[in-house]
């Protein structure tokens, strides 16, 4: 595989996810479908496929971006996804013990700060001790 078929590689996947993390904290898990996350990004549905299996797929790179965020400090969390998903988060994570699992790691690595998202951050860790 070429540099430029990575790159461009890469760069799909990057805004798909970027509007995967814009459409489900906007609509929530449930509500938006795959082909809305691709056709937001500018592609078609097979786009989506050729880089995530499933939702699942998708959700997990959803959460992997979302914990390096988190993980990152108060600056990046500014994000107007960050607090929605961290609910929807939260609230997927009383349902599946892996995902709460997941999420009790990254919040006891979030670093501390004085803004909202911090406070959140704390609050749940304290319901989800790692």
């Amino acid at each position: 595989m070429g540099i430029v078929h990575q790159r461009r590689k890469a760069e799909t996947r990057a805004l798909l996810v970027a509007a995967g993390l814009q459409l489900f904290s906007e609509q929530g898990f449930e509500l938006v479908t795959l082909d809305e996350v691709a056709l937001a990004a500018g592609f078609t549905k097979g786009a989506i496929y050729r880089h995530f299996p499933s939702k699942g797929a998708f959700l997990l790179a959803l959460f992997e971006q979302y914990a390096a965020v988190a993980r990152a400090g108060s600056g990046a969390r500014q994000a107007p996804w960050f607090i929605p998903l961290t609910l929807q988060f939260a609230a997927q994570a009383v349902r599946d013990p892996l995902l709460r699992r997941r999420l009790a790691t990254v919040l006891s690595e979030a670093p501390d700060g004085t803004t909202a998202e911090s406070h959140l951050l704390r609050s749940l860790a304290r319901v989800w001790p790692a």
